[in-house]
């Protein structure tokens, strides 16, 4: 097989050049690509590839490899185009769609050759457009308004009138439990998961809004302001060092010396906190103030012991030692 960056960016150059918002087919854009002289293989020696019988059935002819390459094409464009929102697809059954392979050896009986053949129509969406460098920005069209929730006060979700489609369901599903059938209601956990995995409340509000007929009840408003606030009061500020020191004399020294004060946090009586962005620096600053960060081989006694809760072992993974012994 020969690079797929360099075959994946042939194709997208050839959807660039493509005008958005229009159903353009798969021949059309074959033919486009011919043009243009896009070349590109998809196997380096595609005499090993054949159908039925290596000898008579070998790809490696032109006409062969030039399915081949186009079969490649429509496969880029529904597996990953397709997939990634890029691109509108009209498909039909694959069985019948195309002919252009009947002159190959060995395609007599064959009512279809790729799964892709059943692919007729595309069209380059807004966000295909925007990530294909033809336009400069990229703004999702709002949320349709439709009539089929009912918001109430009590942070319960109703379905009412026509029948709930299956993506609205499963959005109320991603931060919403469910009462019973047609049912849901909102809980502050389930909407603080839904905003650690990603999704905003602003969504949820727009949602919310444009699937009900009336404005949301001012108990569903300060629930989702307070799951708003909440949701950013705490940041996550990366990894971190947890050490331990001998005692809280030399704890306190560390954590009061000019010289590393500035890369570590205290943390209870004997421990401290280092980020691991400052890791080196700390460690640099403390050989300064005459100690080293030890593990696991240079431990004293006291510190090596284990301390039993319960029925769990706990053992420090790093301490601090001086002069080669432990403190």
């Amino acid at each position: 097989m020969t690079a797929m960056v360099s075959r994946r960016d042939v194709v997208a150059n050839g959807l660039a050049a493509c005008p958005a918002g229009v159903w353009i087919t798969t021949a059309e854009f074959l033919r486009f690509m011919r043009a243009l002289g896009s070349d590109f293989s998809v196997s380096r020696n595609a005499w090993g590839l054949y159908i039925g019988e290596l000898r008579y059935g070998s790809l490696g002819h032109e006409e062969g490899q030039r399915i081949l390459d186009e079969r490649y094409v429509l496969c880029v464009l529904l597996e990953y185009a397709a997939t990634a929102g890029l691109i509108d697809v009209a498909l039909i059954p694959p069985a019948g769609a195309r002919a252009d392979y009947h002159d190959l050896w060995g395609t007599d009986e064959l009512s279809y050759f790729s799964r892709y053949d059943g692919l007729i129509y595309f069209r380059i969406n807004a966000f295909g457009s925007f990530c294909l460098g033809s336009a400069p920005a990229y703004a999702p069209a709002p949320a349709a308004r439709k009539a089929v929730l009912r918001v109430l006060p009590n942070l319960e979700i109703a379905a009412v009138g026509e029948e709930l489609e299956q993506a609205d369901r499963l959005a109320l599903d991603g931060y919403a439990s469910r009462v019973s059938e047609g049912v849901w209601r909102l809980q502050p956990a389930g909407l603080l998961a839904a905003t650690e995995e990603g999704q905003s409340v602003d969504e949820i509000r727009a949602f919310l809004t444009a699937r009900s007929a009336d404005e949301l009840p001012n108990t569903v408003e300060r629930l989702l302001c307070d799951i708003a606030e909440r949701g950013v009061r705490i940041q996550d500020r990366g990894l971190a060092r947890l050490v331990e020191c001998a005692d809280p004399v030399l704890a306190a020294l560390i954590a009061n010396d000019t010289r590393t004060r500035k890369h570590c946090l205290r943390a209870g009586e004997r421990h401290l906190v280092v980020p691991a962005s400052s890791e080196p620096a700390f460690r640099r600053a403390l050989r300064e103030v005459g100690y080293v960060l030890a593990t696991g081989v240079h431990r004293s006694p006291a510190i090596h012991r284990r301390r039993k809760f319960g029925d769990v072992s706990v053992q420090p993974s790093d301490c601090l030692s001086r002069n080669g012994s432990t403190q």
